[in-house]
Protein backbone atom coordinates (compact mmCIF):
# COMPACT_ATOMS: atom_id res chain seq x y z
CA UNK A 1 0.00 0.00 0.00
CA UNK A 2 1.16 3.13 -0.87
CA UNK A 3 2.19 5.60 2.56
CA UNK A 4 1.44 9.10 2.65
CA UNK A 5 3.94 10.74 5.15
CA UNK A 6 3.26 14.96 5.83
CA UNK A 7 6.70 16.30 7.47
CA UNK A 8 5.48 19.38 9.05
CA UNK A 9 6.22 22.16 11.57
CA UNK A 10 4.40 25.25 11.59
CA UNK A 11 7.88 27.91 11.48
CA UNK A 12 9.89 28.57 8.54
CA UNK A 13 13.51 27.92 8.33
CA UNK A 14 13.76 24.49 10.22
CA UNK A 15 14.15 22.24 6.80
CA UNK A 16 11.10 21.12 5.74
CA UNK A 17 11.76 21.19 2.53
CA UNK A 18 14.75 20.08 2.36
CA UNK A 19 13.85 17.06 4.78
CA UNK A 20 10.79 16.23 2.34
CA UNK A 21 13.16 16.29 -1.09
CA UNK A 22 16.06 14.67 0.00
CA UNK A 23 14.15 11.99 1.51
CA UNK A 24 12.37 11.40 -1.32
CA UNK A 25 15.35 11.82 -3.42
CA UNK A 26 17.19 8.98 -1.14
CA UNK A 27 14.14 6.55 -1.85
CA UNK A 28 13.69 6.81 -5.38
CA UNK A 29 17.46 6.15 -5.65
CA UNK A 30 16.63 2.84 -3.79
CA UNK A 31 14.13 2.10 -6.57
CA UNK A 32 10.84 3.27 -4.72
CA UNK A 33 8.29 5.08 -6.82
CA UNK A 34 8.01 8.58 -4.90
CA UNK A 35 5.16 11.65 -5.50
CA UNK A 36 6.13 14.95 -3.75
CA UNK A 37 3.38 16.95 -2.91
CA UNK A 38 3.83 20.60 -2.45
CA UNK A 39 1.48 22.00 -0.45
CA UNK A 40 2.74 25.26 0.25
CA UNK A 41 2.04 27.97 -1.85
CA UNK A 42 5.18 29.49 -1.41
CA UNK A 43 6.75 26.64 -3.87
CA UNK A 44 9.79 26.15 -2.20
CA UNK A 45 9.88 22.44 -2.95
CA UNK A 46 8.51 23.06 -6.42
CA UNK A 47 11.52 25.57 -7.24
CA UNK A 48 14.24 23.20 -4.73
CA UNK A 49 13.31 20.59 -7.70
CA UNK A 50 15.06 23.10 -10.23
CA UNK A 51 11.00 24.42 -11.51
CA UNK A 52 10.00 27.88 -12.19
CA UNK A 53 7.16 27.85 -9.57
CA UNK A 54 5.24 30.79 -11.66
CA UNK A 55 5.67 29.38 -15.13
CA UNK A 56 4.41 26.21 -14.61
CA UNK A 57 0.67 24.86 -17.10
CA UNK A 58 -0.64 23.62 -14.05
CA UNK A 59 -0.50 23.21 -10.20
CA UNK A 60 -2.43 21.81 -7.36
CA UNK A 61 -4.80 24.55 -7.59
CA UNK A 62 -6.03 23.20 -11.18
CA UNK A 63 -5.98 19.92 -9.31
CA UNK A 64 -8.19 21.21 -6.45
CA UNK A 65 -10.50 23.07 -8.83
CA UNK A 66 -11.09 20.09 -10.99
CA UNK A 67 -10.11 21.87 -13.77
CA UNK A 68 -6.91 19.26 -14.92
CA UNK A 69 -6.78 15.43 -13.85
CA UNK A 70 -3.72 14.36 -11.58
CA UNK A 71 -1.91 13.09 -14.72
CA UNK A 72 -2.24 16.33 -16.19
CA UNK A 73 0.13 18.57 -13.25
CA UNK A 74 1.67 15.55 -12.22
CA UNK A 75 6.02 16.66 -13.42
CA UNK A 76 7.86 13.52 -13.95
CA UNK A 77 11.29 14.82 -12.59
CA UNK A 78 12.50 11.06 -13.26
CA UNK A 79 11.53 7.29 -13.16
CA UNK A 80 11.11 7.29 -9.73
CA UNK A 81 10.70 10.85 -8.58
CA UNK A 82 7.00 12.64 -9.40
CA UNK A 83 5.86 15.92 -8.29
CA UNK A 84 2.86 17.78 -7.78
CA UNK A 85 3.48 21.54 -7.92
CA UNK A 86 2.79 24.67 -6.58
CA UNK A 87 3.08 28.50 -6.52
CA UNK A 88 1.50 32.04 -4.99
CA UNK A 89 -1.65 31.43 -7.27
CA UNK A 90 -2.94 29.13 -4.48
CA UNK A 91 -2.54 31.01 -1.88
CA UNK A 92 -4.85 33.87 -3.84
CA UNK A 93 -7.07 31.21 -3.96
CA UNK A 94 -7.17 30.48 -0.35
CA UNK A 95 -10.14 32.01 0.73
CA UNK A 96 -12.98 30.50 -1.95
CA UNK A 97 -11.22 27.22 -1.40
CA UNK A 98 -12.01 27.77 2.69
CA UNK A 99 -15.81 28.37 0.96
CA UNK A 100 -16.20 24.88 0.17
CA UNK A 101 -17.70 22.11 1.96
CA UNK A 102 -15.52 19.57 1.13
CA UNK A 103 -12.37 22.06 1.96
CA UNK A 104 -10.63 19.57 4.68
CA UNK A 105 -10.18 16.89 1.57
CA UNK A 106 -9.44 18.75 -1.01
CA UNK A 107 -6.04 17.16 -1.56
CA UNK A 108 -7.54 13.47 -0.12
CA UNK A 109 -10.13 13.90 -2.60
CA UNK A 110 -8.16 14.30 -5.70
CA UNK A 111 -4.73 11.83 -4.51
CA UNK A 112 -7.83 9.40 -3.98
CA UNK A 113 -7.67 7.30 -7.13
CA UNK A 114 -4.60 8.12 -9.09
CA UNK A 115 -1.75 6.73 -6.20
CA UNK A 116 -1.77 3.15 -6.35
CA UNK A 117 1.43 2.51 -8.26
CA UNK A 118 3.72 5.05 -5.50
CA UNK A 119 4.99 3.67 -2.96
CA UNK A 120 5.61 6.67 -1.15
CA UNK A 121 3.69 9.95 -1.14
CA UNK A 122 5.84 12.86 0.66
CA UNK A 123 4.05 16.14 1.63
CA UNK A 124 6.11 19.24 2.13
CA UNK A 125 3.37 21.27 4.12
CA UNK A 126 3.47 24.90 4.74
CA UNK A 127 5.06 26.84 7.81
CA UNK A 128 1.25 27.51 9.00
CA UNK A 129 -1.59 25.49 10.72
CA UNK A 130 -4.27 26.49 8.28
CA UNK A 131 -6.30 25.19 5.06
CA UNK A 132 -3.19 23.34 3.51
CA UNK A 133 -1.27 21.86 6.46
CA UNK A 134 -5.05 20.62 8.04
CA UNK A 135 -5.49 18.96 4.24
CA UNK A 136 -2.08 16.94 4.34
CA UNK A 137 -2.88 15.47 8.03
CA UNK A 138 -6.44 14.64 6.72
CA UNK A 139 -4.42 12.77 3.46
CA UNK A 140 -1.61 11.30 5.30
CA UNK A 141 -1.27 7.90 6.95
CA UNK A 142 1.53 9.76 9.82
CA UNK A 143 3.55 12.48 9.93
CA UNK A 144 7.06 13.68 10.74
CA UNK A 145 8.11 16.92 12.79
CA UNK A 146 10.72 18.68 11.52
CA UNK A 147 12.98 20.81 13.97
CA UNK A 148 16.00 23.10 14.20
CA UNK A 149 17.88 22.89 17.61
CA UNK A 150 16.17 26.09 18.77
CA UNK A 151 13.35 27.07 21.73
CA UNK A 152 11.09 28.94 18.83
CA UNK A 153 10.37 25.27 17.06
CA UNK A 154 9.94 23.84 20.19
CA UNK A 155 7.29 25.99 21.61
CA UNK A 156 5.42 25.00 18.19
CA UNK A 157 5.29 21.67 18.76
CA UNK A 158 2.53 22.08 21.34
CA UNK A 159 -0.20 23.40 19.15
CA UNK A 160 0.77 21.42 16.22
CA UNK A 161 0.50 18.47 18.65
CA UNK A 162 -2.78 19.84 19.59
CA UNK A 163 -3.80 20.09 15.79
CA UNK A 164 -2.95 16.63 15.57
CA UNK A 165 -5.41 15.08 17.85
CA UNK A 166 -8.23 17.52 16.62
CA UNK A 167 -7.57 16.52 13.20
CA UNK A 168 -7.16 12.28 14.04
CA UNK A 169 -10.78 12.93 16.14
CA UNK A 170 -12.79 14.93 13.60
CA UNK A 171 -11.13 14.10 9.82
CA UNK A 172 -8.80 11.35 9.94
CA UNK A 173 -9.02 8.60 12.60
CA UNK A 174 -5.63 6.58 11.15
CA UNK A 175 -3.37 9.24 11.21
CA UNK A 176 -0.33 8.79 13.52
CA UNK A 177 2.23 10.59 14.69
CA UNK A 178 5.52 9.08 13.33
CA UNK A 179 8.51 10.87 15.10
CA UNK A 180 10.62 13.88 15.60
CA UNK A 181 13.87 14.64 13.34
CA UNK A 182 16.21 17.14 14.31
CA UNK A 183 17.64 19.45 11.45
CA UNK A 184 20.69 22.38 11.39
CA UNK A 185 22.07 20.43 14.38
CA UNK A 186 25.55 21.81 16.12
CA UNK A 187 25.83 19.82 19.37
CA UNK A 188 28.86 21.67 19.74
CA UNK A 189 26.68 24.49 21.39
CA UNK A 190 24.86 24.12 24.78
CA UNK A 191 21.61 25.39 23.01
CA UNK A 192 21.48 22.48 20.98
CA UNK A 193 22.38 20.06 23.41
CA UNK A 194 19.68 21.46 25.87
CA UNK A 195 17.21 20.89 22.94
CA UNK A 196 18.31 17.62 22.42
CA UNK A 197 18.20 16.95 25.97
CA UNK A 198 14.28 18.56 25.85
CA UNK A 199 13.30 16.21 23.11
CA UNK A 200 14.62 13.32 24.53
CA UNK A 201 12.95 13.52 27.86
CA UNK A 202 9.54 14.18 26.45
CA UNK A 203 9.77 12.03 23.24
CA UNK A 204 12.41 9.19 23.60
CA UNK A 205 10.42 6.63 21.33
CA UNK A 206 9.51 9.34 18.96
CA UNK A 207 12.92 11.10 18.12
CA UNK A 208 15.06 9.54 15.24
CA UNK A 209 18.54 8.61 15.94
CA UNK A 210 19.72 9.96 12.80
CA UNK A 211 19.74 13.86 12.74
CA UNK A 212 21.03 16.66 9.70
CA UNK A 213 24.11 18.67 10.35
CA UNK A 214 24.54 21.88 9.19
CA UNK A 215 25.86 21.96 5.94
CA UNK A 216 26.96 24.47 3.10
CA UNK A 217 26.20 21.71 0.11
CA UNK A 218 22.33 21.22 1.26
CA UNK A 219 21.64 24.75 0.44
CA UNK A 220 24.11 24.79 -2.82
CA UNK A 221 21.91 21.72 -4.07
CA UNK A 222 18.50 23.86 -3.23
CA UNK A 223 20.31 26.24 -5.62
CA UNK A 224 20.76 24.61 -8.34
CA UNK A 225 17.40 22.69 -8.33
CA UNK A 226 18.65 19.24 -6.89
CA UNK A 227 18.42 16.88 -4.14
CA UNK A 228 21.86 16.66 -2.56
CA UNK A 229 22.27 12.74 -3.70
CA UNK A 230 22.80 14.66 -7.14
CA UNK A 231 24.72 17.55 -6.19
CA UNK A 232 27.56 16.31 -4.07
CA UNK A 233 26.75 12.55 -2.83
CA UNK A 234 29.54 12.59 -1.02
CA UNK A 235 28.67 15.12 1.15
CA UNK A 236 27.66 15.22 5.27
CA UNK A 237 24.67 16.65 4.05
CA UNK A 238 23.95 13.20 1.65
CA UNK A 239 25.34 10.82 4.80
CA UNK A 240 23.26 12.72 7.35
CA UNK A 241 20.01 12.39 5.29
CA UNK A 242 20.79 8.57 3.87
CA UNK A 243 20.69 7.99 7.44
CA UNK A 244 17.38 9.51 8.15
CA UNK A 245 15.71 8.13 5.06
CA UNK A 246 17.32 4.60 5.96
CA UNK A 247 15.78 4.76 10.03
CA UNK A 248 12.76 5.78 8.33
CA UNK A 249 11.57 3.36 5.83
CA UNK A 250 13.38 0.70 8.32
CA UNK A 251 9.99 -0.79 9.34
CA UNK A 252 8.52 -0.90 6.03
CA UNK A 253 7.30 -3.97 4.93
CA UNK A 254 9.10 -3.60 1.16
CA UNK A 255 12.24 -2.21 2.52
CA UNK A 256 12.87 -5.18 4.79
CA UNK A 257 12.19 -7.47 1.74
CA UNK A 258 14.62 -5.08 -0.15
CA UNK A 259 17.06 -5.21 2.42
CA UNK A 260 17.14 -9.09 2.60
CA UNK A 261 17.26 -9.68 -0.92
CA UNK A 262 20.16 -7.82 -1.23
CA UNK A 263 21.75 -9.49 1.36
CA UNK A 264 21.05 -12.70 0.41
CA UNK A 265 22.24 -11.75 -3.25
CA UNK A 266 25.77 -10.48 -2.14
CA UNK A 267 25.96 -13.78 0.05
CA UNK A 268 25.35 -16.05 -3.10
CA UNK A 269 28.45 -14.20 -4.98
CA UNK A 270 32.59 -15.17 -5.11
CA UNK A 271 34.87 -14.10 -2.22
CA UNK A 272 36.22 -12.50 -5.15
CA UNK A 273 32.80 -10.50 -6.66
CA UNK A 274 32.28 -9.54 -3.29
CA UNK A 275 36.18 -8.10 -2.59
CA UNK A 276 35.52 -6.31 -5.58
CA UNK A 277 31.82 -4.72 -4.99
CA UNK A 278 32.89 -3.87 -1.10
CA UNK A 279 35.93 -1.60 -2.76
CA UNK A 280 33.50 -0.21 -5.05
CA UNK A 281 31.31 0.81 -2.02
CA UNK A 282 33.80 1.86 0.17
CA UNK A 283 35.56 4.48 -2.64
CA UNK A 284 32.05 5.87 -2.80
CA UNK A 285 31.97 6.70 0.83
CA UNK A 286 32.82 10.53 1.62
CA UNK A 287 36.47 11.07 3.08
CA UNK A 288 34.81 11.70 6.32
CA UNK A 289 33.08 8.05 6.52
CA UNK A 290 35.78 6.29 4.91
CA UNK A 291 38.38 7.35 7.46
CA UNK A 292 36.05 6.68 10.39
CA UNK A 293 35.56 3.19 8.86
CA UNK A 294 38.95 2.52 10.00
CA UNK A 295 39.34 4.43 12.75
CA UNK A 296 35.75 3.12 14.35
CA UNK A 297 34.94 -0.24 12.24
CA UNK A 298 32.36 -1.19 14.86
CA UNK A 299 29.99 1.86 14.74
CA UNK A 300 26.82 0.83 13.76
CA UNK A 301 26.16 4.26 11.63
CA UNK A 302 29.71 3.50 9.52
CA UNK A 303 29.11 0.07 9.37
CA UNK A 304 25.41 0.80 7.83
CA UNK A 305 26.57 3.39 5.27
CA UNK A 306 28.56 1.01 3.95
CA UNK A 307 25.74 -1.77 3.76
CA UNK A 308 23.57 1.60 1.83
CA UNK A 309 26.66 1.72 -0.77
CA UNK A 310 27.00 -2.16 -1.50
CA UNK A 311 22.88 -2.31 -1.71
CA UNK A 312 23.55 0.90 -4.14
CA UNK A 313 25.67 -1.37 -6.43
CA UNK A 314 23.85 -4.03 -5.98
CA UNK A 315 20.75 -2.47 -7.48
CA UNK A 316 22.48 -1.53 -10.24
CA UNK A 317 23.52 -5.17 -11.06
CA UNK A 318 20.19 -7.05 -9.96
CA UNK A 319 17.58 -4.79 -9.76
CA UNK A 320 14.83 -5.31 -7.28
CA UNK A 321 12.29 -4.60 -9.64
CA UNK A 322 12.87 -7.34 -11.74
CA UNK A 323 12.92 -9.57 -8.79
CA UNK A 324 9.55 -8.18 -7.23
CA UNK A 325 8.23 -8.73 -10.28
CA UNK A 326 9.01 -12.21 -11.21
CA UNK A 327 8.06 -13.21 -7.45
CA UNK A 328 4.17 -11.72 -7.75
CA UNK A 329 4.25 -13.72 -11.00
CA UNK A 330 4.51 -16.83 -9.23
Amino acid sequence: MTKIVSFIIQKGGCGKTTTTVNTAGYLSLQGFKVLCVDMDPQGNMTQHFGYDSEMLDATILDLFNKKRTLDEVILHRDQNLHLLPNNLRTAGAESELQKRPDRDYLLRDSLLTGISSYDYVLIDCPPTLGLFSVNALATSGEFVLVVSPEFLPMKAIKPLYETFRTVKYQLNHTLQFNGIMMTMCDFRTRHSQEVLEILKRNFPQKLYHAFIRNNVSLKEAAAYGQTIFEYSPQSLGAFDYQNFAEEFIRDHHKNRSKRKYYQDTFDRLTKEEKHQILMIAKNNLSAYVRSNLEKIPGSKVIKESLRIERNKILENLFPYRIHAKLEQQQ
